[in-house]
Order: C-alpha cells, then sequence, then structure tokens
C-alpha cells in the first residue's frame, strides 16, 4: 500500500510561452535486513549483522503542449554503506564511496504516444534482471553475502548505462517489447556540461520482452532478453548476456523456471566465465496475507569444476504498509569451491516499508 504525496504545479512554458499542469508524486521505501551467515569448514567466520536500503522516487507527468503525454523522475538510493572503524569501542563515519550509488537509478524523461513509449535515462526501461521464477524474495540478491558467482545482471548490463531506447505495447497479448542502445558501457553520466571520451567500454544494444497473462492465457508469465557490447580489445570475445523465463499462476500457486546466461565479466581483461544460472521457484499463498515459497538457485561456471547450489526457503508476511520477510538459506560449492568453507547456512529477516 502506497501513499503519494500529489502536487500540483502550473509550469510555465520556458522556450514557447505556454503553460501546461502537471502532477508529480513522491513515494519512497525503506528495507532493513538482519542476516546470520555460518560457513561449516573451519577458519571462515561467521558472521551477522544488518543492511539498509532506503529510496526516495520523484516523478512528474503529464501532456506536452502538442498533446503527447510524457512522464519524467529519478530517484536518489542510500544503500547503507557505512564503515566501521575497525576499533573496539568506536565506530567509523560513512564510507567515501556511499555517494556513488545515489543518483544512477532510474532516472528518465518517457515520451508516451499510446501503445509506444520514446525514452532516455538509465534503469527505467524494462528490467531484464526480472524474474519469471515466482519468489517471496529474490535468491540471487541473498547470495550476494555469501560471495556467490550467480548474478541476475547478465552481460553488457545495458539497462545500467545511460541509453536511449523505444518501449512498444503489442495490444491483446500482454506483451511488451523493448529495445535500447547505451554509446557507452557503465556510464550512468557525466555532469551535464561535458561528456568523457574515456574510462568508459564501447557501447552496447539491448533487446527484450515480458508477458502478463501473455496471449491471452491467464496467469502466464515470461520474458526473454539479450544484448551485446563489442570487445574492445582483439584477444577477448565480445560481452554477450541472455536471460529468460516462464512461470504460471494456477489458484493459490505459481511455478516457473528462470536462466540467465552471460559469456564474461565485463572487463577486457577477463577469462571465459560462460555463467548459466538457473532457479527453479515455487510459492503457495496460504492465506490473503501469507505467502511460502522454494526455490533452487544452480550455478555453473566455465572457470570453476564445482556447481554452486543455493536452497532456499522463505515466508512472506503482508501487513498494509509494512512486510515481513524470513529466509532460510542452505548452500554449497559457492564461488565454485569444493573446499567446506564453501558450504553453509543463511538465516534472515527483512522488513519492508512503502510510503
Amino acid at each position: 500500500m502506497k501513499n503519494k504525496l500529489l502536487i500540483t504545479t502550473a509550469l510555465a512554458g520556458v522556450i514557447t510561452g505556454s503553460s501546461a499542469f502537471a502532477q508529480t508524486s513522491v513515494t519512497g521505501s525503506l528495507d532493513i535486513h538482519y542476516r546470520s551467515l555460518s560457513f561449516d569448514g573451519t577458519g571462515t567466520a561467521s558472521r551477522n549483522g544488518f543492511g539498509r536500503e532506503t529510496q526516495l522516487n520523484v516523478q512528474n507527468k503529464g501532456k506536452l503542449n502538442n498533446g503527447v503525454d510524457y512522464a519524467a523522475g529519478f530517484s536518489l538510493e542510500f544503500d547503507g554503506q557505512g564503515s566501521q572503524a575497525g576499533v573496539a569501542g568506536s565506530s567509523g563515519g560513512p564510507s567515501l564511496t556511499e555517494t556513488a550509488s545515489i543518483s544512477n537509478e532510474n532516472v528518465y524523461v518517457d515520451f508516451i504516444m499510446g501503445s509506444t513509449t520514446l525514452t532516455v535515462g538509465v534503469d527505467h526501461v524494462q528490467n531484464s534482471t526480472t524474474h519469471s521464477a515466482p519468489m517471496v524474495r529474490n535468491i540471487l540478491d541473498d547470495v550476494v553475502a555469501m560471495g556467490a558467482l550467480a548474478t541476475d545482471q547478465i552481460g553488457a548490463k545495458t539497462k545500467e548505462a545511460m541509453y536511449f531506447g523505444i518501449v512498444q505495447d503489442i495490444p491483446g497479448t500482454g506483451i511488451k517489447l523493448s529495445a535500447i542502445k547505451a554509446p557507452q558501457g557503465g556510464a550512468f553520466g557525466a555532469n551535464d556540461q561535458s561528456v568523457s571520451a574515456t574510462g568508459y567500454r564501447n557501447g552496447s544494444y539491448e533487446i527484450g520482452l515480458t508477458g502478463t497473462n501473455a496471449f491471452g492465457v491467464s496467469g502466464l508469465k515470461l520474458h526473454a532478453f539479450t544484448n551485446k557490447e563489442k570487445a574492445e580489445l582483439s584477444t577477448v570475445t565480445d560481452l554477450k548476456g541472455t536471460t529468460y523465463g516462464i512461470g504460471y499462476t494456477f489458484g493459490q500457486f505459481a511455478a516457473g523456471v528462470d536462466i540467465h546466461k552471460t559469456n564474461r565479466s565485463t572487463t577486457n581483461t577477463a577469462v571465459e566465465a560462460n555463467m548459466k544460472n538457473t532457479i527453479v521457484g515455487v510459492t503457495y499463498a496460504a492465506t490473503k496475507d501469507v505467502t511460502i515459497g522454494a526455490l533452487l538457485s544452480r550455478n555453473t561456471n566455465s572457470i570453476v569444476t564445482e556447481t554452486e547450489k543455493v536452497k532456499s526457503v522463505q515466508v512472506g508476511y503482508n501487513l498494509g504498509p509494512v512486510a515481513i520477510i524470513g529466509h532460510y538459506d542452505v548452500f554449497d560449492g559457492i564461488a565454485g569451491s569444493s573446499a567446506s568453507t564453501a558450504e553453509g547456512n543463511q538465516i534472515g529477516v527483512r522488513v519492508s516499508s512503502s510510503f
């Protein structure tokens, strides 16, 4: 449940001298997560503690002077990257790198013409990290704390750079198509008076589709995305990523599978990795407020011999403006290692609120 602060403004047209009415909404979210992570082997310390993330979203939408609909907005995200001083009885201040995560999410201007949207921005278009497999909690967010290889950021990660693109609804099908082009890989915007010609990768493109109640089948969900970035050095291959999945909801149950593939990391010095991550998910809506889920994630990588595996049981409780999610994860072969230190378990509780 989101309570939106609505502000109506009369905007004077600076260039044309005309005026338009627009509506501005301000929303936000807060996540607090406690984890307890234990490894089976000796020599690897178990750890526990809190994580947090807060986000503020500002959106303005209305009509242009020519009657075309538009939407524009940005988000400010604070990822909780504060550091500790490492001295007993003393705590450190915020990490010097914390500000890097604040302004590079969900920045956009959309020009909406019926079923067609032209867009420019970063991290706003259809999301290639989407999942068709049902989850109470995204398991690939949880494996980060384990040091896992698995990731849903595929290939060139085009949507994480500034891009321009198009989104097209296919009426009557539940299908939405998108295509974006990022001139510089990894670049989420320099200052507005200059553009850097160095320090960034080559450009990339991404095309994809999502489907909800696809092709008139109630409960059918699907997605497919692919992206590519041309290699800058002749000693490595182009950077490519693919993801696809299908899910189906029937009554109180939902089930589905996702597959993520990428051929190497984003650095030109990377060794071929050929990563494949498969996720199988099942959920059961026990009541209108309680959902139970089970997930299996298997990750293979050509530069390691061990298959990385994570099993997770999750429970979500919806309290309206606040949601509580608990999960228990068992992992094996983390980072492709066969050592006992790559085995263990994790318990987590997340409290989320939106406004």
